[in-house]
């Protein structure tokens, strides 16, 4: 993955997620941690909550990380599909590193492993976007 892709993940820490199942589509905003070793968004969540029953069932999904800003030169962002899975253990402890009060809530830790990434930055005046696909 591009440094540029990597450093702006690991800048930021809110994503949003899409899942799909059938024709039924949910979206939710979660905070994340890198796992820049095995490329893949650390979050928590509630097992009974809707976007997690929609991605054990279809554990494709899509992800936005975007950076606002008022002047469209300024705009980073990167879109995202991932593979959504538990959590490995080390994964666990790299989350609750970064956001130790989540330990107090319920929920479990789950992982996205990032498949395809395409990454933009207007402040670059890149003319082709950054992508990234894994195992290339």
């Amino acid at each position: 993955m591009n440094e540029k892709i990597k450093s702006f993940i690991a800048r930021n820490q809110l994503l949003a997620l899409s899942v799909i199942e059938n024709d039924e589509v949910y979206s939710a905003s979660c905070y994340y941690a890198f796992d820049e070793e095995c490329i893949n968004l650390i979050f928590k969540s509630q097992r009974e909550s809707k976007h997690i029953q929609l991605a054990l069932k279809c554990p494709k999904v899509g992800v936005i990380i975007a950076q606002d800003a008022k002047k469209i030169g300024l705009l980073q962002g990167v879109q995202i599909k991932a593979l959504f899975k538990m959590a490995s253990v080390s994964q666990e402890k790299l989350y609750y590193q970064k956001f130790p009060f989540a330990k107090l809530g319920e929920g479990e830790v789950f992982a996205l492993e990032i498949l395809w990434a395409k990454y933009t930055d207007n402040k670059l005046l890149l003319t082709k976007k950054l992508t990234f696909k894994k195992g290339e």
